[in-house]
C-alpha cells in the first residue's frame, strides 16, 4: 500500500509507512502537499519535505511525458503497420456466433494488431 509513495527518492519503507499512516497515499499526494504539512511526519524535516516534493513532482513529469510517448507509438500503429508498414483498416476479427472482437488489419501483409 505504501509501496508506491517508496518509488519517490527520499521515502524508504519506514518514512512511507509514517506517511501513509498520516493519509499520503499517492504520488500526486505528495506533490501537492507543502513542506510544512510533510515535516510534520516523524523523520522528515522541511528541507527533506521539500526535496521529497520536487522528486515527486519529477516523477509526476516523467510518467506524463512517458503515457504521451506511447500514446504517440500506438496512434502510429494503428495508422501504419508496424510489421511491413503498411497502412491499417479497421476490421473485426470473428471469435464465434456471439464474440467479435475490433482490430486493425494491414491491407498489404494482413497483419492484425488488437485496437
Amino acid at each position: 500500500m505504501s509501496e508506491e509513495i517508496e518509488r519517490v527518492k527520499g521515502i524508504g519503507p519506514a518514512a512511507a509507512s509514517r506517511l501513509f499512516k498520516a493519509g499520503i497515499k499517492t504520488i500526486e499526494q505528495l506533490a501537492e502537499a507543502r513542506p510544512e504539512d510533510l515535516a510534520f511526519v516523524k523523520g522528515i524535516g522541511v528541507i527533506s519535505a521539500k526535496k521529497i516534493i520536487e522528486n515527486a513532482n519529477e516523477i509526476l513529469r516523467l510518467e506524463k511525458g512517458i503515457e504521451k510517448v506511447l500514446e504517440e507509438i500506438k496512434n502510429n500503429f494503428q495508422r501504419s503497420c508496424p510489421k511491413c508498414g503498411g497502412d491499417m483498416e479497421k476490421r473485426f476479427i470473428i471469435l464465434g456466433p456471439e464474440r467479435r472482437i475490433s482490430a486493425n488489419q494491414c491491407l498489404l501483409c494482413k497483419f492484425y494488431l488488437p485496437i
